[in-house]
């Protein structure tokens, strides 16, 4: 699922120093495959000319007087508006409903969702009339992104600066997705849990924890707030992204962190590959032989706990199969006492493709997918099922 493709987004630029970032960020855009058309201020454009932008956007306008009515043929069939660099300017214009150029009639004009990335000196960001403009654009409902605090213009420091050209995309992203998850706490499972043999040796499931990573982006961009219990992983985290990460290493200490915060969780994605087994750890490292057997213990179940949960709370299971996918995966539902199942082929296992059956009481859906599209298909699923 990629937010972007298709979708006409309208940008506004103004004469804020950042401009200069925002060809960049209309060329994500356009990798992404959307449909980019922008309104540049004539202070804009001493930072950043129409000619540059034409070339790499589906169109730039910068006049009320020129072609038919601009200010009203722009917003057709644009779901979002960016504001980007807001400067104290526009801000304040569109709190005040001032209309004396095109950005400002097309902003007074829109009906879709306006998304503003403010950037300037961090002593005008912290001004007390700039502040009551921005609560009262976001009263309105337009989504404001404070800006990041790092260097500014003249050697200064403060807060003020645009965002990274990563974490505009994110928030483009999340402004254009659905909200099937608003206000809803996510706790996502991912990575593979060890259980020690020696102080050097342990046993594990694999895992690189990819999964667990698409599921909070599109948890976060569908409007939760995910929270990641993550065994090793072979994917770093994406810095953009403001979810919160438990580092843990066996299946009882992520046991006991689910425990922890089960309590508030809406929605709980067990996506980890929890080890089976356990053994006594023994205190010295074990000397290398020609034999060594080894006797397993049947590890703790994690979910067994949670079968006494609120009627409110939502449990995705996930399995990894050699053989009779649907049929164990099924009985691994039951006996997990999961709403969801997702049974994936073992070919799934580090790769960013997946295939296998999503599985709920009453049907079954096969994929065959990349991870971020399982993801979204997941959360549509459980948003269907339990709205």
């Amino acid at each position: 699922m990629n937010p972007l493709f298709g979708k006409s987004i309208l940008i506004g630029i103004t004469g804020g120093i950042a401009a200069y970032k925002v060809p960049l960020y209309i060329r994500e855009l356009k990798k992404g495959g959307a449909i980019v058309k922008v309104i540049l201020t004539e202070n804009a454009k001493k930072f950043v000319t129409p000619l540059v932008l034409s070339t790499i956007s589906d169109g730039v306008f910068t006049s009320l007087w020129e072609d038919k009515i601009p200010h009203l043929s722009l917003i057709q069939n644009s779901p979002l508006f960016v504001i980007i660099p807001a400067d104290y300017n526009i801000i304040g214009k569109a709190a005040s409903g001032i209309a004396d150029d095109l950005l400002s009639t097309v902003i007074a004009a829109f009906k879709g969702r306006i998304l503003f990335f403010p950037s300037m000196n961090y002593r005008m960001f912290e001004n007390p009339i700039f502040q009551k403009n921005l609560d009262l654009l976001k009263n309105f409902g337009h989504l404001i992104i404070e800006p990041e605090i790092g260097p500014l213009a003249l050697e200064e420091e403060g807060k003020g600066r645009l965002p990274s050209i990563s974490r505009l995309i994110l928030e483009t992203e999340k402004a254009l997705t659905p909200d099937l998850l608003k206000g809803s706490y996510c706790l996502i499972t991912g990575g593979g849990t060890g259980e020690k043999i020696d102080p050097v040796r342990q046993i594990t499931n694999l895992s690189s924890g990819k999964m667990a990573y698409s599921l909070a982006k599109f948890c976060y961009l569908a409007g939760g707030t995910p929270e990641l219990i993550l065994g090793p992983t072979a994917k770093e985290p994406d810095p953009n992204l403001p979810y919160k990460i438990k580092r843990i290493e066996s299946a009882d200490e992520m046991h006991q962190e689910i425990l922890n915060r089960w309590e508030r969780v809406d929605y709980l994605f067990m996506s980890a590959a929890v080890s089976d087994f356990t053994i006594p750890t023994r205190r010295k490292k074990i000397k290398k032989k020609d034999e060594l057997v080894l006797k397993l213990e049947a590890n703790i179940d994690i979910l067994e706990d949670l079968k006494n949960r609120k009627e409110n709370q939502f449990i995705i299971g996930f399995s990894i199969e050699t053989e009779n996918l649907l049929t164990s995966a099924r009985e691994k539902m039951k006996e997990k006492g999961c709403d969801l199942m997702v049974a994936n082929e073992v070919d799934a296992i580090g790769s960013n493709l997946t295939s296998g059956i999503i599985i709920s009481p009453s049907e079954e859906e096969d994929f065959e997918c990349s991870k971020d599209e399982l993801a979204w298909k997941i959360i549509k699923k459980i948003k269907s099922f339990n709205s």
